[in-house]
């Protein structure tokens, strides 16, 4: 069993975020341990509220999690002000030994509510990207990112090439939102930037439960715990949050949540 740490805001359709990153951590037979970035109140239409966690309450929670656990790899989600990702970045500086972490850039809920103001956006790439192992935007969040327009798989690899110029080690940009070859990631890795990697798996088209983004960090964030490589880690999450949609269960008309148990069941 490995410790994995999530840095996220909650959702209380319990969906998306910390609780989408418990879920998945502990269906794939590991440890999660919580930092608790906001609060955002949200139900079957979308976030109604957020409530970000004062810098007091981050710091001391940043300080139990990496105070007192030997941990094995990190993930983020949502991420609070400017501020507080400042404190998140120095408490990863003080680790002793580098650690895995896949940075989920979350900028938009699903309903496209904002969740990322631009100076907290200018924080996070300038603290937090060039200490991730991964960053893992989806298509629109790399567009925000790049500035660029992402239709066709060319530009998903120029865009690819821009975020790693932005300082971080590796970047996979998720294709869920692409119209032209839905489903199909691109990976690319600093120390190889001339060979970008393609992630394959079957596209499923009539549903989009929340929190697949979260719950594809967490697995990846899983796998490089386990010291799987870092694309291993990727197929695997890849293949785990396939069948998590595909086992997904509707809540609400067209509101589906993932089926994580059934997922690492199948893996």
């Amino acid at each position: 069993m490995a410790y994995v740490a999530s840095i996220a805001g909650t959702d209380s359709s319990g969906g998306a975020g910390n609780q989408a990153d418990v879920a998945c951590i502990q269906a794939l037979g590991h440890h999660t341990l919580s930092v608790i970035t906001a609060v955002t109140t949200q139900d079957t239409e979308g976030v109604k509220h957020v409530a970000f966690s004062d810098n007091g309450t981050l710091k001391a929670q940043l300080n139990a999690v990496f105070g007192s656990y030997e941990l094995d790899a990190i993930k983020s989600g949502m991420l609070p002000k400017d501020a507080g990702i400042q404190l998140i970045a120095t408490t990863l500086q003080a680790q002793t030994h580098h650690l895995p972490y896949v940075l989920d850039p979350v900028m938009r809920a699903s309903s496209g509510k904002s969740l990322l103001d631009k100076d907290s956006q200018h924080a996070m790439v300038k603290y937090l990207f060039p200490l991730a192992t991964v960053v893992t935007p989806n298509i629109p969040e790399a567009e925000i990112l790049t500035g660029r327009n992402i239709t066709t798989m060319d530009e998903t690899v120029a865009a690819a090439r821009d975020i790693l110029e932005l300082g971080c080690n590796a970047v996979l940009i998720k294709g869920g939102h692409s119209r032209n070859e839905p489903g199909v990631d691109v990976l690319l890795d600093s120390r190889d930037v001339d060979v970008p990697q393609s992630v394959h798996c079957r596209y499923i088209e009539d549903r989009s439960p929340r929190g697949t983004g979260c719950s594809y960090a967490s697995a990846i964030a899983c796998g490089l715990a386990s010291q799987l490589s870092l694309y291993e880690a990727i197929l695997n999450a890849k293949k785990y949050i396939t069948l998590a949609i595909e086992n997904s269960y509707r809540v609400k008309s067209d509101f589906w949540l993932l089926n994580h148990q059934v997922a690492a069941d199948e893996l």
